[in-house]
């Protein structure tokens, strides 16, 4: 799809959309492009969403979860299979980067394990360890089937 041609808006995950959330996360998941997700998780962490949406269809999301000590990570970022190359990814990581300098205290650093680094490193992220997110690690990383073999790039963005 042409970016010129998209009329996506950006908004904060509401309940409703959970349903939608899942289908497209589960087929990144499918492919092991990112974690899989519940519905019960979605509803739990729904504050931390944001979706894009083409009308009323939903064609992408992403979330900005809170580790403590002002670091936050981009994740669960999916966007439709008609809707990749258009924009819809770098409008998503960018209006969580400006929900992270918006909040009270602001955030220190966004950090984000990708299998495609290529998006954030030209958002001005930069390379990083993983190792440098230990909560990260201890919270999510030991349950992955990969923790022992990662195949994700860290990334980071000081704010």
């Amino acid at each position: 799809m042409n970016s010129s041609e998209l009329q996506v808006k950006l908004y904060s995950a509401a309940a409703e959309d959970i349903p939608a959330m899942l289908r497209l996360l589960d087929s990144y998941a499918k492919k092991q492009l990112v974690l899989p997700r519940t519905a019960v998780d979605l509803q739990q962490n729904l504050q931390n969403f944001i979706v894009a949406r083409d009308g009323e269809k939903l064609v992408g999301l992403a979330a900005l979860r809170p580790y403590g000590d002002g670091f936050f990570e981009v994740r669960s970022l999916a966007v439709a299979h008609g809707y990749k190359n258009a924009g819809v990814g770098t409008r998503l990581v960018n209006a969580l980067l400006e929900k992270a300098r918006a909040l009270q205290p602001p955030a220190v650093k966004v950090f984000a394990l990708t299998k495609r680094p290529h998006l954030f490193l030209r958002l001005g992220f930069r390379m990083a360890f993983r190792e440098r997110f230990p909560a990260k690690i201890w919270t999510d990383c030991l349950l992955c089937p990969k923790y022992d073999n990662c195949d994700e790039t860290a990334v980071e963005y000081r704010l």
